[in-house]
């Protein structure tokens, strides 16, 4: 076989472009972290790759689910306990006007106080988070209380925080106000101590006895699904590391390495330059100018 200058320098050229093209690979893999650049270059990881990405995505949308709803039932649960304090408030005024003896004045003192308490467990009913009446059901772009008026629905506002798995995360105005009609306990006091029914008010310490529990119940039932959409949160964390490592093994670099590599192309590449500066000597036709 003949070998001759032009066939010499077409080898050095396809040889310097194979050096040139590893680099660029390396390169664009130290950039971007990534193995795989095409799905040429691997049709199986790519596609397991892909599968990964996905996964993470979804996994960060269900985190991002399960810590608005850990945020509203921390909402809920901070209404809940404004919500005791005032029933505890409306109940200790009622005990105190059963077990003493009130003037006309201190029967009107003790009913003012119970009607801003009823102001105030109407505010808290309309408790809102990020824009949306906690306690209306889905109706949650409307007042559940206004000027005396119930208007909600008792379905739930689910979240989802998994694949299929969906948590409801509200307490509607039925659970938390009205199986025991805490507003209208409150509404019986104030007519018996007006008609001086003193002797009526031992039922009303009853009723908001029941109430209190009422809310009680509730803050447990928040509690609950707090902690649980914790241990969500927590597990999806770990599904995240776990679904990074894999991607990692399928599609990630070993920075190090991949830098010696590249470094060693680097050598054979000034090398080949080297060498084929000796290859493109000067021939006949550079003797005849």
């Amino acid at each position: 076989m003949r070998i001759t200058n032009n066939v010499l320098v077409n080898n050095l050229k396809n040889n310097l472009s194979r050096t040139i093209a590893n680099m660029e690979r390396q390169q664009r893999q130290l950039a971007t972290g990534r193995r795989i650049g095409k799905p040429s270059e691997d049709p199986t990881g790519i596609v397991e790759s892909m599968r990964l990405v996905s996964r993470l995505r979804e996994n960060k949308v269900y985190q991002d689910n399960a810590k608005d709803a850990i945020s509203w039932l921390e909402t809920a649960d901070d209404a809940l306990n404004s919500l005791t304090t005032a029933v505890r408030r409306g109940y200790e005024l009622t005990v105190q006007a059963a077990n003493g003896i009130l003037s006309p004045e201190d029967r009107e003192a003790v009913n003012a106080e119970i009607r801003q308490l009823m102001d105030e467990i109407g505010v808290i009913a309309n408790t809102m988070h990020n824009d949306r009446y906690i306690f209306a059901g889905t109706n949650t772009m409307n007042k559940p209380y206004e000027d005396g008026v119930w208007q909600h629905n008792q379905e739930n506002v689910l979240y989802e925080v998994g694949i299929g798995v969906k948590i409801p995360i509200n307490l509607t105005a039925e659970e938390v106000f009205l199986e025991e009609d805490i507003m209208g306990s409150l509404q019986k006091v104030v007519e018996h101590l007006e008609y001086n029914q003193t002797q009526e008010l031992g039922a009303d310490i009853e009723a908001l006895q029941k109430c209190i529990d009422q809310v009680l119940a509730c803050r447990a039932k928040v509690g609950a699904s707090i902690n649980r959409l914790e241990m969500t949160v927590a597990r999806l964390e770990e599904q995240e590391v776990h679904y990074k490592e894999l991607q990692a093994e399928v599609d990630g670099v070993d920075a190090a390495q991949l830098i010696m590599e590249m470094k060693n192309d680097e050598n054979v590449y000034r090398a080949a330059l080297a060498v084929g500066a000796r290859v493109i000597m000067p021939t006949l036709v550079d003797f005849l100018r």
